[in-house]
């Protein structure tokens, strides 16, 4: 719900999602839930189906995505983070998931200063063949690295080998495991991003977020890009 240019941003990743054609979405809310209910109420301004699960105690991002298991009923789900935007073409990523038979793929894109960041690393196929946390003493020699760009497409039966009912992260747990099986790829993009949990991106974003990602205004009822 943080603001950005008047707009709470979950606003611009809803429109966001809805222009690459999403039509179902379920939020994963805890903390402030309930002024994120009053905001996106069911989607609807968005042209969405906006469902709710709701977490009592605080889960991790793997927890989080666990504890939706129950709603999702296809077979192949795409997570996203709450405080990133990566403008993915979201057709493209699940086609090369697809075509690659993925239990999971990332987006990765490319930074020049990665020390808040895990970093990945793919092989010539795009197979992820190591997951490096930010604490990781392998970036000091990089002068660039892979991210995650917080967008990632899961089989649903991935979810099935999380434990239930405990706190689950997706960064150190879920990823460097995906990783070992070998099933697990890295979809590189160069499309826009924003992490607004870095000053300097929250405030860049001030000015730029609508313009990049050329998304919709609910507001005024137009459609999306």
């Amino acid at each position: 719900m943080a603001p950005v240019a008047g707009r709470p941003f979950l606003d611009y990743l809803l429109c966001w999602l809805r222009s690459e054609g999403v039509e179902d979405v379920i939020l994963c809310v805890g903390h402030k839930r309930s002024s994120i209910q009053t905001f996106v109420r069911s989607g609807r301004k968005w042209g969405l189906h906006v469902d709710y699960s709701i977490e009592r105690r605080l889960l991790g991002t793997g927890g989080a995505v666990k504890k939706a298991e129950s709603m999702i009923s296809a077979s192949r789900v795409i997570v996203l983070n709450g405080d990133t935007l990566l403008g993915v073409n979201l057709q493209q990523l699940v086609s090369f998931h697809h075509d690659r038979s993925a239990l999971a793929t990332l987006t990765t894109i490319k930074v020049a200063d990665q020390q808040r960041y895990g970093s990945l690393k793919l092989d010539r196929k795009g197979r992820i063949t190591a997951f490096l946390e930010k604490s990781s003493n392998h970036h000091g020699r990089q002068k660039t690295a892979l991210i995650s760009g917080g967008v990632y497409v899961f089989e649903k039966r991935v979810l099935a080998t999380l434990g239930k009912r405990r706190t689950i992260s997706l960064e150190k747990e879920v990823f460097p495991r995906l990783a070992a099986n070998r099933r697990s790829y890295g979809f590189v993009t160069d499309a826009p991003f924003v992490d607004i949990g870095v000053p300097e991106d929250f405030q860049r974003a001030q000015g730029e977020l609508r313009e990049r990602f050329r998304l919709c205004d609910p507001y005024k009822g137009a459609a999306p890009h």
